[in-house]
């Protein structure tokens, strides 16, 4: 029986931005190099456009046997981050009469001091603050005449986590600090049952390649990136990728977040289909014996087929027993039960 497709959930996969100092050098001091409109490096993409936005090729200049490139006053320099936050872009140009400005702000003028390089003398203009993506244009009716640029950005995680206090994560070549006021938890399916697998606190290593739902008050957290290993999860059923892309892995996939059932994990596709995820983003996928028995919707520690928990004998129970709403109950007690993290029908 096809099950009905829930369409009302927000995302809780909010986006994730980044702050620990690194950097990248555009060189073009040059002229046998070749330019293209839109150059990536390092996850920082200078892209050169017209005031509107179209793709244009910058060109070089030479000027006292120096190579630079040349931007008109006509066009911009867009610098943009991938997944970091830029902190700093510091501008090598010819001389004071071609300088840089930002573009379409109030304070648009950048300081500009005198450098020697070698036998040469340039200016620098730095600009220094913290975004994901700053334009500029030069400062007068002339083109302004560019070396080189250094731009600096962080690498540490920072993800801002909404009101419904949840948050996904997940990194495959970066381990991370549990930051304080966090808990990091990763799940596992055992017996066709959802349920918590391993608890990541403060100060405790968050492995690479690990995804985790994050559960934290409304805030901004840093996750500090190490370079310690950290204990992996075996069993655990959450996964994710660096890159925008289509879900893989199973049969069932589910996205997290708050829909008509609250927070938890749903459908994005109707029959749990594959659906493109966000970088950086966690997803459950699932494999059950038949996929015409996977439930649209899985809230935590739930069985996650439709049909009913299994019968097992109340004397045979081996652990603490609590019922659904987590109070810890005796053998006596009849309904559905909890035990070692599984649900059970005690009559």
């Amino acid at each position: 029986m096809t099950k009905k497709f829930i369409v009302l959930f927000l995302l809780l996969l909010l986006p994730v931005m980044i702050w620990a100092q690194n950097s990248v050098t555009f060189d073009f001091s040059s002229s046998s190099q070749e330019v293209q409109n839109t150059i990536e490096k390092d996850g920082i993409t200078l892209k050169f456009s017209d005031l509107l936005g179209k793709p244009i090729t910058p060109t070089f200049i030479t000027i006292k046997n120096n190579d630079f490139i040349k931007l008109n006053f006509d066009r911009l320099l867009t610098v943009e981050s991938k997944d970091c936050l830029i902190t700093s872009v510091v501008f090598v140009i010819s001389d004071v009469n071609h300088l840089l400005k930002l573009y379409n702000k109030e304070k648009d003028q950048l300081s500009c001091s005198k450098i020697r390089v070698g036998r040469n003398e340039f200016y620098k203009q730095p600009w220094n603050e913290e975004t994901e993506k700053v334009a500029f244009t030069p400062s007068a009716s002339r083109a302004a005449y560019i070396k080189s640029i250094v731009v600096t950005f962080n690498k540490d995680v920072s993800l801002a986590v909404s009101s419904a206090e949840r948050a996904t994560l997940y990194y495959s070549d970066r381990s991370f600090i549990i930051p304080e006021g966090i808990v990091a938890r990763t799940y596992k399916i055992e017996g066709n049952v959802l349920s918590r697998s391993r608890e990541y606190k403060k100060g405790d290593v968050l492995p690479k390649g690990t995804a985790v739902v994050l559960e934290a008050k409304e805030g901004k957290y840093i996750f500090e990136e190490t370079s310690k290993i950290g204990e992996t999860d075996p069993y655990n059923a959450l996964r994710g990728e660096d890159i925008k892309t289509t879900t893989s892995g199973g049969e069932v996939y589910y996205v997290f977040g708050k829909g008509s059932n609250g927070v938890g994990f749903y459908w994005k596709k109707a029959n749990g289909k594959a659906f493109t995820t966000e970088a950086h983003k966690a997803y459950l996928v699932y494999t059950p014996s038949k996929t015409t028995n996977a439930k649209s919707f899985l809230g935590f520690d739930v069985a996650l087929e439709i049909q009913g928990p299994m019968v097992r004998e109340k004397t045979t129970f081996d652990g603490p027993i609590y019922n659904l709403s987590g109070q810890r109950v005796d053998k006596d007690y009849k309904g559905i039960i909890i035990v070692n993290g599984k649900k059970y029908l005690n009559r």
